[in-house]
């Protein structure tokens, strides 16, 4: 049975997600090439759209739709993404272009034209620099039904609360809120998903999941790249609002809600909205329980980098934050007095992201592990740069007396199912068609996360903390060993 026929049968429908016109915005930049456009066009080969759905590239430049193709091909070629080249004929069909320059009086008019008669659910993707939201929601049609238009907006919604405040007040003055789709990449990532299946449909674990059993939490969102080609915006940004705003609190909010009443949208919003409200802020001050860093010339895979100063489109005096981590903790009867540990940042020796829940000790050990060293048992979720699961537990060595020696028993999906593990993208776009809204950021939660984040900010300015320069090709400053050495903890790769 091919993969077409096997979706039609589980979805009673010979297209998965039916009909639809989908419009990109920001069609031109980088996001929509590397992974937008990729995903859409892996779900075209894959059979999921029907004959007359559309997918319409808006920008500026005034482009045929082989054109545009061509363009996000030679992207590809440059990326090294054979796979989503190879997937890129099958978008043909669908595929449509529109010039349109958001903020003039001739775009909405545009937009309306190219509309006309096409199928319903339009869905409108704004891969477009915040500031240009407000713009596009100017263009749409006060059409509250998210059977005939949803909103999709990417991250970050705004720079700080305010603004972020401001983009809210003009969605909603045009949609209701289950037509809006508020996009983090790292909840369509199959790891995430069995992370909630781990917790909610497994009693083994879930009771374990408390602060009688669990010491520490932490959460690493690591990259290997520098600013790159994104100075622009990441002068203006930094690492607390482009990565801990977004991705690792919603991490950390899966991890530590409790059990939502159903697998309903709102039911699991809420729990997450739960956890965030309850968090604590790190002091900046006393411990510290935050350190700040910025990457300094270094080697990353045995190839000379620079500094971020020296970086094109950086300020040579910038104070722009390329690592964060700081210790919270989740104010709740499970997790009171567990620490939080988190930490995101560039130029690192590698590229992966992941969650290590570590278990406390045993109360008296028995065993002696082999090699004297042993960090206790961990249940271990990776992100990236593959999606999965490890637990951590100690074992009886073949002929040694009563030693134990670490093993580890992994869930790596590709290899358990020998399919595919959809690109986080490709399922995101597939429930936004579908209007399936669980995976999706809801208004309350944008606002208690900038809220977060607005308040540690707010105090590095007050106690002018600066950040610490790190070498490039390593895992950020000293003073973050130091900081979870206080909370009794160790960052993954200083223990074993």
């Amino acid at each position: 049975m091919n993969q077409q026929s096997a979706s039609a049968g589980l979805d009673r429908s010979p297209y998965p997600v039916g009909s639809f016109t989908f419009v990109l915005h920001g069609a031109s930049g980088d996001l929509a090439k590397r992974k937008i456009i990729p995903a859409l066009a892996h779900l075209a080969k894959s059979g999921y759209f029907a004959e007359d759905s559309r997918v319409i590239l808006a920008q500026r430049e005034k482009l045929s739709p082989q054109d545009a193709l061509a363009g996000v091909d030679t992207f590809l070629a440059q990326a090294g993404d054979e796979a989503g080249r190879a997937s890129l004929p099958a978008l043909k069909p669908f595929l449509m272009t529109l010039q349109m320059n958001l903020g003039t009086e001739d775009a909405g008019r545009d937009l309306r034209a190219t509309l006309a008669g096409l199928p319903e659910p339009v869905v409108h993707y704004a891969a477009l620099p915040s500031s240009r939201f407000v713009n596009l929601i100017d263009c749409l049609d006060e059409v509250r039904d998210p059977k005939r238009l949803r909103l999709v907006l990417e991250k970050p919604l705004g720079f700080n609360g305010a603004e972020s405040a401001d983009i809210e007040a003009a969605v909603a003055a045009k949609l209701d809120e289950s037509q809006v789709y508020r996009i983090d990449h790292y909840l369509g990532k199959q790891a995430v998903q069995n992370l909630l299946a781990l917790r909610l449909g497994n009693r083994i674990f879930e009771p374990l999941l408390t602060r009688e059993h669990v010491h520490s939490v932490q959460i690493t969102v690591a990259e290997d790249l520098g600013v790159e080609e994104r100075a622009g915006f990441y002068e203006h940004a930094g690492a607390l609002r482009d990565m801990v705003q977004s991705h690792i609190l919603q991490l950390l909010a899966i991890v530590a809600m409790e059990p939502p009443v159903s697998l309903e949208a709102d039911s699991l919003r809420d729990e997450k909205l739960k956890v965030l409200r309850s968090l604590k802020v790190p002091n900046v001050q006393a411990g510290p329980e935050l350190v700040v860093g910025q990457y300094g010339p270094g080697f990353v895979r045995g190839q000379p980098v620079p500094a971020y100063r020296d970086e094109k489109g950086v300020s040579p005096r910038s104070m722009t934050d390329t690592y964060v981590s700081f210790r919270t903790e989740v104010q709740t009867w499970r997790w009171a007095g567990v620490p939080f540990l988190l930490r995101t940042g560039k130029r690192m020796p590698r590229r992966f992201a992941e969650i290590v829940i570590q278990f406390r000790d045993v109360p008296k050990p028995l065993f002696e592990p082999a090699g004297g060293q042993w960090m206790g048992n961990q249940l271990i979720i990776q992100l990236q740069p593959e999606d999965k699961l490890e637990l951590k537990l100690l074992a009886k060595s073949p002929g040694e007396r009563e030693r134990l020696r670490p093993v580890s028993l992994d869930l790596d999906f590709f290899n358990t199912w020998r399919i595919p593990v959809r690109d986080a993208y490709e399922r995101l776009i597939t429930d936004i068609l579908r209007g399936r809204l669980s995976l999706f950021l809801r208004r309350d939660e944008v606002g208690t996360q900038w809220a977060f984040v607005d308040r540690i900010l707010t105090d590095i300015r007050k106690h002018g903390i600066e950040p610490v320069p790190y070498a490039s090709g390593t895992y950020g400053p000293s003073a973050a060993t130091a900081m979870a050495l206080r909370s009794g903890a160790l960052w993954a790769e200083d223990g074993v």
